[in-house]
């Protein structure tokens, strides 16, 4: 779960004129899933951002969780700007398959 700084950073920061990166609304919209128990047998999700090396790291993850927990399948997804959030397609298409998802942001 996402929490903003205390009022002490934030107001260093602004005295910096450095914006917080938190989305005050995103705990209002999303709330963590429950926690496993274990990976095995579990399918997983794989979203990367279509930057250089993202999809390789992804797959090397993939990889490690399979040989170690045989996960039994895995869904790669990459959404469509780097930049933005995953569109809501990509994450219902996520939600609906997946147990969970690991995400890669990588150059």
């Amino acid at each position: 779960m996402v929490t903003m700084p205390g009022p002490d950073i934030q107001e260093r920061l602004r005295q910096w004129d450095i914006l917080i990166p938190i989305d005050p609304e995103a705990n209002s919209r999303w709330r963590p899933a429950p926690r496993l128990r274990s990976l095995h047998g579990k399918v997983g999700g794989f979203l990367g951002n279509r930057k250089a090396n993202a999809n390789l790291l992804l797959l090397s993850v993939k990889e490690l969780l399979d040989k170690r927990f045989e996960v039994q399948d895995g869904v790669l997804l990459d959404k469509f700007i780097y930049s933005r959030p995953a569109a809501e397609d990509i994450i219902d298409a996520l939600a609906a398959r997946c147990d969970f998802v690991v995400t890669a942001i990588a150059d």
